[in-house]
């Protein structure tokens, strides 16, 4: 019995030093956190993470957060998404706005404590949250001159380093995402060349991502293809440099762009658009899911045309094709309600209140 009894205690001391405690930790903001990694796989993790929703042109805005228009984000708003039942939130982040030297690529102590402050307003709900790098300079320096590479590099390992550092006993429902939409300058079709360049930058990155130790031993990292494009020569050319079991394929997927993105493209929801997505799904599971290798659509939407019944019918069976696949799929947000090209706000930060309401239970009841 007392050799049982010793068995049970030593378990349960491993079990804490392996995956951490279930007790939230308080953050220098006063919030909490789990510290919590529950020894879920890669697929397993993505698996759960259903639903989302993206702070869009906040964080990574120009010069500060409300630059580009938008309200300072409070917990109010995040409680009111994570209460409509969106379980993972998308925290897109510049970090070179933020910089106390720009040649050490040295963070701003008071950015990252805000960074972290939102962060906290999702984790506190028992949401998913992914922070990445949104909008630095870098997002289109993929190029073949080996000293742009060794640039680029050096900044995204100085990056995450910081960060990882920051958030290193953070639990597993933090997640790491490499760099947004990496592409040369505006081309958004690339070549094999730029194709091998990103792979180099998302190894970089996880690699500094994996040597600040803690729970970033085994943290859930998002790499992007060429653009975060589903295309098939962007997708066939992604690879994991670093064979790490942690990973996740992020892709954005405005799709069918036609009707989900131009402005001036088609309003109403065809069969032709449907059996359009139903090859883009197919093409993610030929490349990835059936490999065993999960993926994150962290972008997609679709633009306001005065069309609202189309874009619920277009979220829900989205949200369909991708929860088959165990795909979580994350609604672009930039609080913008026109009409047109880029209006993909279905949240009004300013009342708290859904203006798409039917479009937000389209996505998180499929889930």
């Amino acid at each position: 019995m007392f050799k049982k009894l010793k068995m049970s205690v030593v378990s349960v001391l491993l079990s804490v030093l392996v995956i951490g405690t279930a007790e939230p930790v308080k953050a220098a903001d006063g919030s909490s956190y789990q510290t919590q990694m529950r020894g879920l796989s890669a697929s397993e993790l993505t698996a759960d993470m259903g639903a989302g929703w993206n702070l869009g042109n906040s964080l990574e805005s120009e010069n500060n957060e409300t630059y580009w228009g938008n309200p300072q984000t409070t917990k109010a708003m995040i409680d009111k998404i994570a209460a409509k039942g969106f379980k993972t939130l998308r925290i897109p982040v510049r970090w070179d706005d933020n910089y106390t030297d720009s040649s050490s690529y040295t963070i701003k102590s008071d950015y990252m404590d805000r960074v972290e402050e939102v962060v906290n307003y999702g984790l506190a709900d028992g949401m998913y949250v992914i922070i990445n790098v949104h909008h630095n300079d870098l997002q289109t320096m993929v190029s073949t001159d080996s000293n742009v590479q060794k640039r680029v590099k050096n900044e995204l390992s100085a990056i995450w380093k910081q960060v990882g550092k920051r958030f290193k006993n953070y639990g597993d429902k933090l997640i790491f995402e490499t760099i947004n939409e990496p592409r040369a300058g505006e081309d958004w079709n690339g070549n094999t060349s730029y194709y091998d360049c990103v792979n180099k930058y998302n190894e970089a990155s996880r690699a500094a991502i994996r040597a600040t130790g803690g729970n970033n031993g085994s943290r859930l990292i998002m790499m992007p293809a060429y653009c975060a494009s589903p295309d098939t020569p962007k997708i066939n050319g992604w690879k994991n440099l670093g064979n790490d079991p942690m990973i996740a394929v992020s892709i954005h997927a405005y799709l069918p762009f036609d009707f989900a993105f131009e402005g001036g493209g088609h309003s109403n929801w065809t069969d032709s658009d449907y059996q359009s997505l139903d090859s883009v799904f197919n093409q993610l599971d030929s490349a990835f899911i059936s490999k065993g290798i999960p993926v994150v659509i962290g972008e997609f939407g679709a633009t306001n045309k005065g069309n609202t019944a189309d874009r619920e019918k277009y979220a829900e069976i989205y949200a369909t094709f991708a929860k088959k696949y165990d795909i979580p799929c994350i609604w672009w947000d930039n609080n913008c309600f026109g009409y047109g090209a880029e209006n993909f706000g279905i949240f009004d930060r300013s009342s708290l209140s859904f203006t798409y309401e039917g479009i937000a239970d389209a996505l998180v009841n499929v889930y």
